[in-house]
C-alpha cells in the first residue's frame, strides 16, 4: 500500500492513543508516555487500559473508541494475543496510523505469519498505515513527540534536527540518539519499522519526502523489501534534492546456492543490492559514523554542480593529510594538488604548500591569516572541487586559530567550493563551531573519506531511461512457453538446454557462429561427420554435447575446440561421451552441436539474473573460462537504456584493450552495449530466473554469441513483502 498523506499523524500527531500502557512506572509499556511527558509533547495524549481507570497519574479509557478525540496515532503496547483485537478497536475509531510494539509474528513461523497477514489485511480494508509489529516507535525530536519504548530517550536534551531515520532496528534510533546528540546532531524524525509488515522503507519515505522539516534520510536497513516502492521513494527524493544515506547488514548469498551461471557467482545479493542503491543514487556508507555524518556534506552537491569532480587536501599536519590522501585514494577519488593559479598565489604570499598532491601548509597553518588567505584561495579556484582539511592539534586547544579562518573564509564566499573538517585530535569545540557555520566535519578518516567518495560521485542514469529496441518480447514470451513444453521441464530452477537457449537468444537478435544441432538418435545412426559435410560448416570446428544437466560444459569435457578433420570430428564426439558418462553417469543427452570456430578480439559475459531483494538484475564483464576468478563486472537495476548499457561497458577494466588501448584494434563495443540492452528486456519475462551468453565474441564488426544458458523457475518469485 501506498499513502502519503500521512506525515502529519506519523510524526506530528495532534492526539495520541497509547494501547495497554502499566501502572507500573519501570514497566517497558511505561516508557512513551514518561518520554513524551519528560521531552514536552504538546498534543493530546490519552491512555487506553480496560483494567484501571488512572494510569500514573493519567484518566485511562477502556478502549479507543471510548476516546472523546480523533485520534491520529495510536501505539500498541499490549501482548500478542491481544495485538489484532486492539487494532480492531484503532479501525473503528478511524485511527490514522498504528505502531505495534509486540513481537511473534512473521519472524516466529507459519502461524506468526498468518497473525500479521490478518493483521496488514484488516489495516489496509481501513486504509490505515501500520508500523510494525517489532516497532520500538515513533520519534520526533522537534516538537518532543517521543513514541518509543527505545531507553536511549531517557536522556534530558534531545537535540533538534532536520534528519529523517527509517530504521529495521528498534535500537539504532537510540544509538543514532546518542550518537547524534554527542556531535549535536539532531533528527526531525525517527521510525523504527520492525518487520515492515505493511509500510515499508519506500512508502514511508514517500510520505515523508515532502516535509519541509526534512532535509536528509538515513536508513539503517537489514534487508531490503519492494524494491520498486524503495526506487520511487529514491526518484522523489533526488527530486526534491534530499540526500538519502544507507547502511546496510550483512547482504546475504543465500540466492547464489540456486544459481548456475557465471553471472550468479559474481552477482550475489550484496553486490546486488550495492549495483540497485547506486543506480537510484542511494549513497551507501560502509561506516556507521558516515551514516549520520554525511548527508550534511551531501547537501552541499548543488555546489559542485560547475566545478571538477575532484579533491584537494590541505592539511597543517602532514601525517594526518596523508592518512585522509591514503583513504581518498583507495575510494577512487580523484585528488587534486595545486593548480598553477594556486601554487603561484601560495608562492607569491610564502605560504608552505609541500608537493605533490597534499598541500602542507606546515606550522604556518595555525596562524589565523594564513590560513585564511590559503583557503580562500583554494574555494575561489575554478579547478577546486572539493576542500578537505585535516586539521592537526591546534583544534583541540585553540579553535581560535585552527577552525576560525576556515570559517570566515566560507562565511565570506559562500558560492564558491564545498569545504570538509577533519580535526585529528579529540576537539569538540572545534567540531561544533564548524558543523553551527555549515561546515561538515568528521570523527574519523574513514567516514570522511566515504562521504567526500559520496559526494564526488557521478549521478547515475536516469531510471526512467528507457531501452526503445524495437523487441517483441510477446512473442520471445510465446517461443519461451512453447520452448519449455517442449522440454517437458518439471523442475523449478531447470536448464534450458544450448540449443532451446539460442532459440530465445535469437529472438532478441543475437546470434552466434554457422551452427548444426545433431540430435542423439541421428548420432547413433551414422558418423556424425557426415552430417556436418552435408550442411557445409567448415573446419575448425568445435563440438558440444548438448543437455539440460550440463551447464558448465567445459567442467565436464563436454567441450571440444579446435577440430580440423573428419576423423578428429568424430572422435571428439566419442571422446565427450565418454567423460560426461564418466562424470555424470545420470546426464540425459540430447544431441551434439557443431560450431564454427570463430576468432574476436576479446570475450565478454552478459548475464541476467534475479535477485532475492532486488530484483533483476543485468551484469557485463570480462568473459571466458575465468570469468568468476576476476569478477571484473558492473552491475545494474534491469531493464537498462542502450545508455546505460554503454556506462557499464566502460566500467570494465578488463575491456581496456578493446578500447584500443597502446594501439590494438577496437572492438565494436556499440554491438555489446546493443546485447547488453537486448539481453536485458528479458528482465520483464518472469520466467527466466538466469540468462547468460558467455563468452560473447566482441570482433571488429559486430559480436557473436558463443554459449548460452538459460534458467527457468516456473513459478514466478513471490514479492518479498505486500506493499
Amino acid at each position: 500500500m501506498i499513502m502519503t498523506d500521512f506525515a502529519q499523524p506519523l510524526i506530528a500527531p495532534e492526539t495520541v492513543a497509547l494501547i495497554g500502557v502499566s501502572g507500573d512506572a519501570k514497566k517497558l509499556s511505561a516508557r512513551p508516555l514518561q518520554f513524551c511527558q519528560q521531552h514536552g509533547f504538546a498534543g493530546k495524549i490519552y491512555i487506553v487500559n480496560p483494567r484501571r481507570d488512572e494510569v500514573l497519574g493519567k484518566k485511562a479509557y477502556p478502549s479507543v473508541t471510548a476516546i472523546p478525540d480523533k485520534v491520529d496515532h495510536a501505539y500498541i503496547l499490549v501482548g500478542t494475543d491481544l495485538v489484532e483485537a486492539a487494532l480492531d478497536d484503532c479501525i473503528a475509531a478511524g485511527v490514522k496510523v498504528v505502531s505495534i510494539l509486540a513481537d511473534g509474528f512473521a519472524e516466529v513461523g507459519d502461524e506468526g505469519m498468518a497473525r500479521q497477514t490478518r493483521l496488514v489485511a484488516k489495516a489496509d480494508a481501513a486504509n490505515m498505515v501500520l508500523i510494525g509489529p517489532n516497532s520500538m516507535g515513533v520519534v520526533n525530536t522537534n516538537i518532543g513527540f517521543v513514541c518509543t519504548t527505545n531507553a536511549a530517550f531517557k536522556t534530558e536534551e534531545l537535540p533538534r534536527g532536520r534528519l529523517a531515520v527509517l530504521s529495521h532496528s528498534g535500537s539504532l534510533i537510540g544509538t543514532l540518539i546518542s550518537r547524534g546528540q554527542e556531535r549535536n546532531i539532531g533528527f526531525a524524525a525517527l521510525v523504527s519499522l520492525g518487520n515492515e509488515a505493511q509500510s515499508c522503507v519506500g512508502s514511508l519515505g514517500l510520505g515523508l519526502v515532502e516535509d519541509d522539516h526534512i532535509d536528509a534520510f538515513v536508513l539503517f536497513l537489514e534487508t531490503l523489501r519492494n524494491p520498486e516502492i524503495f526506487a520511487a521513494f529514491a526518484a522523489a527524493a533526488k527530486r526534491r534534492g534530499k540526500p538519502v544515506v544507507a547502511y546496510m547488514l550483512g547482504k546475504s548469498s543465500d540466492g547464489q546456492a540456486l544459481s548456475v551461471s557465471h553471472t550468479g557467482a559474481m552477482t550475489g545479493e550484496a553486490e546486488a543490492v550495492q549495483a540497485f542503491l547506486a543506480y537510484h543514487n542511494i549513497a551507501e556508507v560502509s561506516q556507521f559514523d558516515a551514516l549520520f555524518e554525511a548527508p550534511a556534506l551531501l547537501l552541499k552537491k548543488p555546489q559542485l554542480k560547475s566545478r571538477p569532480r575532484r579533491a584537494t587536501v590541505v592539511t597543517t599536519t602532514g601525517g594526518g593529510g596523508a592518512m585522509l590522501v591514503d583513504q581518498l585514494s583507495l575510494r577512487g577519488v580523484d585528488l587534486a594538488g595545486l593548480s598553477p593559479a594556486s601554487k603561484m598565489f601560495f608562492d607569491d604570499q610564502l605560504i608552505p604548500c609541500g608537493s605533490g598532491k597534499l598541500v602542507d601548509v606546515t606550522l604556518a597553518g595555525a596562524q589565523y591569516d594564513i590560513m585564511k588567505k590559503a583557503i580562500t584561495q583554494l574555494i575561489n579556484d575554478p579547478e577546486t572541487g572539493v576542500v578537505v582539511v585535516a586539521i592537526g592539534s591546534s583544534a583541540q586547544f585553540n579553535p581560535e586559530l585552527a577552525v576560525k579562518p576556515i570559517i570566515d573564509a566560507v562565511q565570506e564566499n559562500p558560492a564558491a567550493a564545498p569545504v570538509v573538517a577533519f580535526p585529528l585530535p579529540i576537539a569538540k569545540q572545534s567540531m561544533t563551531m564548524l558543523e553551527a557555520n555549515g561546515i561538515p566535519c568528521f570523527g574519523s578518516v574513514e567516514s570522511c573519506a566515504d562521504s567526500v567518495a559520496l559526494l564526488l560521485a557521478a549521478e547515475s542514469s536516469s531510471p526512467d531511461d528507457q531501452y526503445d529496441a524495437a523487441i517483441d518480447l510477446q512473442s520471445v514470451h510465446q517461443q519461451l512457453d512453447a520452448i519449455i513444453k517442449t522440454a517437458a521441464l518439471e523442475v523449478d530452477g531447470g536448464v534450458l538446454n544450448e540449443v532451446d537457449g539460442n532459440r530465445v537468444f535469437a529472438s532478441l537478435g543475437m546470434n552466434g557462429p554457422r551452427q548444426l544441432f545433431l540430435p542423439l538418435p541421428e548420432i547413433n545412426r551414422h558418423p556424425a561427420s557426415e552430417s556436418v559435410a552435408k550442411a557445409g560448416l567448415a573446419y575448425p570446428l568445435v563440438a558440444k554435447l548438448v543437455s539440460q544437466d550440463l551447464p558448465h560444459k567445459s567442467d565436464y569435457g563436454a567441450v571440444v575446440l579446435s577440430i580440423e578433420t573428419d576423423d578428429a570430428l568424430d572422435a571428439a564426439v566419442a571422446q565427450m561421451r565418454q567423460a560426461v558418462k564418466s562424470h555424470i553417469p545420470s546426464a540425459s543427452i540430447d544431441g551434439v552441436l557443431f560450431q564454427e570456430m570463430a576468432f574476436g578480439l576479446g570475450e565478454a559475459l552478459v548475464g541476467l539474473r534475479r535477485d532475492n531483494l532486488v530484483g533483476p538484475v543485468i551484469t557485463v564483464g570480462a568473459g571466458g573460462i575465468f570469468a568468476e576468478i576476476y569478477k571484473d563486472v558492473s552491475i545494474r537495476p534491469a531493464p537498462v537504456s542502450l545508455a546505460t548499457a554503454r556506462k557499464m561497458i566502460d566500467e570494465v577494466k578488463g575491456f581496456a584493450a578493446l578500447r584500443g588501448y597502446r594501439g590494438k584494434a577496437k572492438g565494436d563495443l556499440e554491438a555489446l552495449a546493443n546485447l547488453v540492452a537486448n539481453l536485458s528486456q528479458l528482465a520483464s519475462l518472469s520466467r527466466i530466473a538466469e540468462a547468460e551468453i558467455n563468452p560473447v565474441l566482441v570482433q571488429a564488426d559486430g559480436v557473436l554469441m558463443l554459449d548460452a544458458l538459460i534458467r527457468i523457475q516456473l513459478q514466478p518469485m513471490l514479492d518479498s513483502a505486500a506493499s
